[in-house]
């Protein structure tokens, strides 16, 4: 309990990180299209920062896998589409902290109310794979973005995709 307190304290101050450099960017662009960098940068400065480090994690570990690395950047890219507010992460914390339960029922639906924060956090993988499918990312980049936050893997998948849903899930966990 102690060690995840510990975890959401940094994980809060992570949030107060400054915009990714110059240098960061052309990282960046050396693993997406132009489109894939437009949803990107849409993506609120903390969730950059976020996947930018989970990408940082993924090339860490020795991955070369192209499907990976795109999914590290992008698998977040659903929470552009309605950003939230700091409180509003703390609040989906707390809530999915003391009522996981509660979090997910109250997490369906329009992103509307109090329950707003809710419905991005439990909504954000099926909405992102949705832009990753219209933008042309791969059927594995699309997958690998919906399924990022499912532990109970579909038994239909390829042991290639499970493998790499476990790595990026890793390296998300971690950052």
């Amino acid at each position: 309990m102690k060690r995840r307190i510990g975890y959401r304290i940094w994980q809060f101050q992570q949030s107060f990180k400054p915009s990714l450099s110059q240098n960061d960017w052309d990282r960046i662009r050396l693993f997406l299209d132009p489109v894939e960098i437009v949803l990107f940068s849409k993506m609120p400065t903390p969730d950059q920062n976020h996947s930018f480090s989970v990408f940082n994690s993924v090339l860490d570990e020795g991955e070369d896998d192209d499907e990976l690395i795109k999914a590290a950047l992008l698998h977040d890219i659903g929470k552009g589409l309605h950003p939230l507010r700091r409180w509003e992460r703390v609040f989906a914390v707390l809530v999915g902290g003391l009522s996981p339960d509660l979090a997910i029922r109250w997490g369906k639906g329009e992103p509307e109310g109090f329950k707003r924060p809710l419905v991005i956090i439990n909504q954000h993988a099926d909405w992102g794979a949705e832009l990753a499918r219209k933008t042309g990312c791969t059927e594995t980049v699309v997958w690998l973005i919906q399924n990022h936050e499912n532990y109970q893997h579909p038994a239909s998948s390829s042991q290639r995709k499970l493998e790499l849903l476990n790595k990026l899930q890793i390296a998300d966990n971690q950052n």
